[in-house]
């Protein structure tokens, strides 16, 4: 049964007729009323929204005057509070907003597709505010052994927490929290281990393409192996990122422990929440960055922790191991918002985005700054690429901080489609290129760039024909495209129709099937809809017996004057072609002037043109893609 009970209500007013004036409608609420057993016809007076089942409470929608009116009857009525809720939300720590890497400041960017690795004591996997995609004990004994990566000792679970805690309504959130995260376990419960430990973790991070390394580890004596790997492992393209140390309280003036001190690693000192230094963080010249350090909340495994008396699976630390995170999380946002970016790049952005602490410029004790998240960056050039099937599109931006530049691809010098453009087509595959330039200063600076398009992906076909980029620009343009079989059949001959259906696509004809007026092309025909569309335009003609011969071989001829008639390119008639199988009285003679003029058509060789030679899918494609895009094929 139904808790439904009656509440006393006051006297309504009966009205008779009213003065005519304008009526003005009053504010309604929405009201939760708690109400006896026995006055439950009396509800009726009010607009009841909804009766609960199991409590003696009723939702109302009332007038202003009606709630009064309830409120002066708190004898029978009572009106309980009506709480607006909300979904559970991650805490955003409060160090992120040292950086700007609150998640307002930096979306969308949230480390999606950049590979992190944690070169640590592991990471508790079953931590529900982690994900780990995978991992490597490297110590040669006493891995765990449910998961040999799991993490033991508690500390490099709290670093993982900085740089990717999900984003999931509960504890709390990491810089970058969709990164792909990586447990490389190279310490102990104890929170220790060997060159050897750390060396083959290290390792496994360069064959398992790691795009940063975090590395909250110590020591303080140079390590020859470790250096070399880590070298090794910059080389390849990965950016490490190292914690200075905890050594600040000593009376050594250059107390940066290693691996922070080698030239391949970005040292983070730590500061506190007021943005001076925190007292054991470590100083000397190879400080590079600086960032939160102090009482840092973060991620723990809920079975260590057992010291804040909590035990919720978070815990406060302090020092060098907690601020490197930091970084690498802004800098894992940095690569997902520029994933061509080198190790090299990645880390001239964060030099020029810091903010200045300390005495101006950089210094022993901040580096070039506290580690900032910057949407905008103006101080470095970047090559800014987007692929898409078959395209590929360079831009560069911030061009004005250099003098100049050049984008090269095995050793080739690529032209500009425009200032500081580069605008390719290229079949499936990944390609390297080269982006060299000058700074205003005269540093002189060569970038990798890799690029990789998945489409078109025809079994016959690849960068090394010299038709492929004219084959892939069609595809782009969904003006042509390959067999069910998965083969483009490039040295098929093309006939009349297939060549008619090219150019009306790429002329935007239309190309509804449709009759036509030649005899041989029927509505059904698939080129129908190109082939009148076309005639009506004047680019066709057809043959005298008013055929078209819609399955006949395209010839170079034909080629030529189809494309002329449909671009009509400008000529010089005085200028007559070097062919000796090309004379004035072909009527196909002008427009292959022409489009020999427009660097469109070249001969066979320098004296032939064969211009009854029958056109392949591959060569009608270059023709037709330089006619469209002289400025990229020509």
């Amino acid at each position: 049964m139904k808790y439904i009970g009656s509440i006393a209500l006051s006297t309504l007013l009966l009205f008779g007729s009213l003065p005519n004036h304008e009526v003005v409608a009053e504010t309604t609420h929405h009201i939760l009323v708690k109400v006896n057993d026995s006055q439950r016809e009396l509800l009726n007076n009010y607009k009841i929204l909804r009766e609960f089942d199991t409590i003696p409470v009723v939702e109302l929608e009332v007038t202003s005057s009606q709630l009064n009116e309830l409120k002066m009857d708190s004898s029978n009525v009572q009106i309980l509070p009506d709480f607006d809720y909300q979904i559970s939300a991650d805490s955003v720590p409060v160090s992120f907003k040292q950086l700007k890497v609150t998640p307002t400041q930096v979306t969308p960017y949230t480390g999606k597709g950049v590979k992190v690795g944690i070169l640590d004591t592991g990471i508790d996997t079953e931590h529900s505010d982690l994900f780990v995609r995978g991992g490597f004990c490297s110590l040669e004994e006493k891995c765990p052994q449910s998961v040999s990566y799991d993490d033991d000792n508690g500390h490099g679970t709290h670093v993982a927490g900085t740089i990717a805690a999900l984003k999931n309504n509960a504890g709390i959130q990491g810089v970058a929290p969709n990164v792909e995260l990586f447990a490389i376990k190279s310490l102990n419960r104890n929170g220790g281990g060997s060159t050897a430990s750390l060396v083959a973790g290290v390792e496994w991070a360069i064959k398992n393409d790691i795009d940063i390394l975090n590395i909250s580890v110590t020591t303080n004596g140079d390590d020859p192996a470790l250096r070399m790997v880590l070298d090794k492992a910059y080389q390849s393209g990965m950016v490490l990122v190292a914690a200075a140390g905890n050594e600040g309280e000593s009376l050594q003036k250059d107390s940066v422990q290693y691996p922070a001190k080698y030239d391949s690693v970005i040292g983070v000192s730590a500061i506190t929440a007021t943005n001076e230094k925190l007292l054991e963080s470590s100083s000397g010249p190879e400080v590079e960055i600086a960032a939160p350090g102090s009482s840092i909340v973060s991620t723990y495994p809920r079975n260590l922790d057992t010291t804040d008396g909590l035990k919720n699976g978070y815990f406060s630390q302090s020092g060098t191991s907690m601020a490197a995170p930091h970084v690498t999380g802004v800098l894992a946002l940095y690569k997902e918002r520029f994933p061509n970016a080198s190790n090299v790049k990645l880390r001239q952005m964060l030099q020029v985005t810091a903010t200045d602490l300390g005495a101006v410029g950089r210094d022993e004790t901040f580096g070039y700054g506290v580690a900032t998240y910057e949407p905008i960056i103006t101080e470095l050039p970047f090559l800014e690429s987007k692929v898409a099937n078959g395209q590929i599109l360079f831009t560069l931006q911030n061009k004005d901080a250099v003098s100049s530049w050049k984008l090269t691809e095995n050793g080739t010098t690529l032209k500009e489609v425009a200032g500081s453009k580069w605008e390719l087509y290229r079949p499936a595959g990944t390609y390297s290129f080269n982006f060299t330039f000058v700074m205003k200063n005269g540093a002189a600076m060569t970038e990798k760039v890799n690029v990789t398009l998945r489409n078109p992906a025809f079994t016959d076909l690849n960068q090394s024909q010299w038709y492929s980029s004219h084959i892939s620009y069609l595809f782009f343009k969904e003006q042509m495209n390959g067999y069910k079989d998965g083969s483009f059949k490039p040295s098929k001959a093309i006939t009349r129709a297939e060549a008619v259906a090219l150019l009306g696509r790429a002329k935007d004809l239309n190309g509804e099937e449709r009759v036509t007026s030649f005899k041989d092309v029927g509505s059904g025909n698939f080129a129908s809809g190109y082939i009148q569309s076309a005639l009506e335009e004047g680019i066709l003609s057809g043959f005298p017996d008013g055929t078209f011969k819609p399955n006949q071989a395209v010839t170079r001829a034909e080629m030529a004057i189809l494309i002329q008639n449909a671009f009509m390119f400008p000529s010089d008639p005085n200028k007559g072609l070097p062919f000796s199988d090309m004379n004035t009285g072909m009527a196909s003679y002008e427009a292959i002037q022409a489009l020999v003029q427009q660097g469109i058509a070249k001969g066979i060789s320098t004296t032939q043109f064969q211009p009854h030679l029958k056109m392949t899918r591959s060569t009608y494609s270059v023709f037709l893609a330089r006619a469209q895009k002289p400025t990229v094929f020509k």
